[in-house]
């Protein structure tokens, strides 16, 4: 069963790349609904900023989510700091270089896969155990408007979206009677870092020009625009919502393949 920020013990959560935009902006809402969160990340400085802002219902913790020992200890800290673990954001990810599959680094490849995938393989296969143990939970995990369509020079982003679509979907099977949901989010264009480079240089027409290109709502998201879906998802959504992909695009994909 869900713990809402409403109920009279408080959600436990792990948010994974808490320090970003989507992360932080999730962390700031849950604490909102009253909700204890394990904010993870290897920027020290991201996370002091949050406990500064958010107080003891933050308690920071450094991990490389992509090693299975500091995944591992990264809920075993959420359960022994919290006392159980109901939701679980894995949000963190890299976009890596941009090239054309005939040029595109091995090493980056395989370093994009590590935190898009296996950082999120691994907060499943340790957090799932730690759900069934507190009677079910809630998963999240950020899988991207390029886990429904493809981008050209983008291969290790694209493709390692469309596995953590492949992951949700499995897990979601196999914890369907164990009182745990699993769901993705597809952000498209969000306002953080990682998509700053696409408007750099950009004169205020030209961005407008490329933001119209982009979605067909003309601007791009906020991080809170997707941290309110991702905290609806770990709090308050149906149980009988699960294995589902949920973009939150401006509907972006929603003319995807037509004239």
């Amino acid at each position: 069963m869900k713990a809402t920020g409403d109920d009279n013990e408080s959600a436990k959560v792990v948010v994974t790349g808490a320090a970003g935009g989507i992360g932080a902006a999730t962390v700031r809402r849950l604490v909102g609904r009253g909700a204890r969160v394990l904010a993870v990340d290897l920027d020290d400085v991201g996370l002091d900023s949050l406990v500064a802002d958010l107080g003891s219902s933050v308690i920071p913790h450094r991990a490389d989510v992509s090693d299975d020992d500091e995944a591992k200890e990264m809920i075993a800290t959420a359960v022994r700091e919290l006392g159980q673990l109901d939701g679980l954001f894995n949000n963190a990810g890299i976009v890596g270089v941009r090239a054309p599959v005939v040029e595109y680094p091995t090493d980056d490849f395989d370093r994009v896969y590590r935190t898009n995938v296996r950082g999120v393989f691994l907060g499943m296969k340790h957090g799932i155990a730690a759900m069934v143990a507190s009677g079910g939970g809630s998963i999240v995990n950020a899988a991207s408007t390029g886990a429904m369509v493809g981008a050209s020079n983008m291969a290790a982003y694209i493709s390692s979206k469309h596995a953590v679509l492949g992951l949700t979907r499995t897990a979601a099977l196999e914890v369907a009677r164990q009182g745990i949901t699993v769901n993705a989010i597809a952000p498209g264009t969000v306002d953080t870092a990682m998509v700053q480079p696409f408007f750099a240089g950009l004169s205020s027409e030209e961005a407008e020009k490329r933001l119209l290109g982009v979605t067909p709502t003309g601007r791009i998201a906020s991080p809170d625009e997707i941290a309110a879906v991702a905290t609806w998802l770990l709090l308050d959504s149906p149980t009988y919502l699960t294995g589902a992909l949920i973009p939150i695009d401006g509907a972006q994909t929603a003319a995807a393949g037509t004239a």
